[in-house]
């Protein structure tokens, strides 16, 4: 830290993960970079800070790599063609490329020019090494680790094509929203759930990512979503935890603990992050903020619950604040709990989306009932009848606190008794009669039905007597016929 930031009193006591000149050189340029270890070691405070990332440099002609499958063999016969750059970070840059002997786009990482060191090549290795052990359909496969001519490590990994998230969660008017439903927020949760599925399979095998993050989420052109960027991914101990003495990630993302020496990375640090994630979802802003280093770190150190404004829904406030607790106990104990709290919520907007389709069907029902001498045998009115009712059903079954249903479903059936009452049908009207006084025995309109059920009962009652009536006078003229 430069002697120009402020501390604060209460953190002295505990001191933070050593930080060098060249973290405060990464954060004032881009506070969300990521910082690895390499990047702090073999630095004491005050020694120039390393150049800034650069993209690479572009040129006419194209770079031919014949790759080895070691530092100490020959060429392996895998050729690549390097193409155009397609972006840089503090330790590597990535280049489109082809692989001559399948003709197949591919992605090319490798040192920064200016930075290959043992240590970054070392890493770059381990990475690879990594992301070989992880094969999920959210995680971008690796096709091949090889060495340049001056044993230099390069990863072969697969081309993917698309748009950063954080592009599309920044910008609400981006072209990939063209033609996609309005409700962007249920899309960007859907994302959210295959990152952590993705996230999920890591810590099956024991590796937490510590670099989540949306800038490091692809989403491609035709709905694919990738976790990219694992080059700081760490393998947990058999007890699942593993301490560090070296910051790796991102400060305006950084979990309490990867701040702190005395205290182990764990998989709920991976879902601290998440809940960062979802943070920058609900409000387009970073959960650590500061204008100075050490207020960033600061603030991810107490990581106070947040408040959220009236717009953003109290359930996903709810889940982004538990995510994001300071006590890694108090968190969501495994990104599985984490996701079945967002697909719980994501199952909050399908009960929304199907009561607004269902609302729909009862204005057509409203119509029908109105226009029942068009539809005389009732087919029509009882199909959209039970598609109301099941709709209204379906809706309290997932999401009762929602308001309109019952008040729905009781205006389907009293339709419905209506319509059977017209049609003379007093036993289908009283059996339907008798469940709204059970769903709700003090429903202002259920007196009105029974009166009207009386009156037809009354009116039929009457009916069959003259129609007895009737009978007996015809008999009678028909005896008097016959006996003359």
């Amino acid at each position: 830290m430069t002697g120009e930031e402020p501390s604060n009193s209460d953190l002295d006591d505990s001191p933070d993960i050593y930080f060098d000149d060249t973290v405060e050189c990464s954060f004032q340029q881009d506070p969300r970079e990521t910082i690895k270890e390499e990047s702090c070691t073999g630095k004491a405070p005050g020694t120039a800070p390393a150049p800034a990332p650069q993209p690479p440099a572009t040129s006419d002609s194209q770079e031919t790599i014949q790759l080895h499958a070691s530092r100490s063999s020959g060429p392996s016969g895998f050729k690549i063609t390097v193409g155009e750059p397609i972006g840089a970070g503090g330790m590597a840059e990535v280049d489109a490329a082809t692989q001559e002997s399948l003709n197949r786009e591919i992605a090319l990482k490798r040192p920064r020019s200016d930075r290959k060191t043992d240590e970054i090549a070392a890493s770059l290795i381990g990475e690879a090494r990594m992301l070989a052990s992880l094969d999920h359909p959210n995680i971008p496969p690796i096709h091949q680790l090889g060495f340049t001519d001056n044993g230099q490590p390069v990863i072969v990994m697969k081309r993917v094509r698309g748009n950063s998230w954080r592009a599309l969660i920044q910008d609400p008017t981006h072209s990939f929203w063209d033609g996609q439903p309005p409700f962007q927020l249920k899309i960007h949760l859907g994302i959210l759930q295959q990152v952590c599925n993705a996230v999920e399979y890591a810590h099956e095998k024991k590796i937490i990512h510590r670099d989540l993050k949306t800038d490091n989420v692809m989403v491609g052109d035709f709905g694919e979503v990738y976790l990219l960027d694992w080059g700081v991914a760490l393998a947990l101990e058999e007890n699942g935890e593993r301490a560090v003495d070296q910051f790796s990630g991102t400060l305006c993302f950084a979990a309490p603990e990867m701040l702190s020496p005395n205290a182990p990375l764990t998989r709920r640090t991976d879902v601290y992050l998440l809940g960062c994630i979802l943070h920058e979802i609900l409000t387009l802003e970073l959960r650590h903020k500061g204008g100075k280093l050490r207020e960033v770190i600061d603030n991810a150190l107490a990581s106070e619950a947040y408040s959220y404004n009236e717009d953003v829904h109290p359930a996903l406030a709810a889940i982004a604040n538990k995510a994001t607790d300071r006590d890694p106990d108090q968190r969501y104990q495994s990104v599985s709990e984490f996701r079945k709290a967002i697909e719980e919520h994501l199952a909050h907007y399908q009960a929304l989306e199907l009561l607004d389709s269902t609302r729909e069907k009862l204005a057509a029902l409203e119509k029908l009932y109105s226009d029942r001498e068009a539809d005389r045998d009732g087919f029509k009115f009882h199909e959209t009848a039970y598609l109301c009712r099941f709709g209204f059903q379906r809706v309290a079954k997932i999401a009762p606190e929602l308001e309109g249903i019952q008040d729905g479903l009781l205006r389907v059936l009293e339709l419905q008794t209506g319509f059977e009452l017209e049609m003379g049908r007093i036993e289908t009207a009283g059996r339907i009669i008798l469940l709204i006084r059970n769903m709700q025995p003090d429903w202002k309109g259920l007196a009105g039905l029974e009166s009207f059920l009386k009156e037809v009962e009354t009116k039929l009652h009457e009916s069959s007597e003259l129609s007895t009536q009737i009978q007996y006078k015809l008999m009678e003229e028909l005896q008097k016929k016959k006996e003359d």
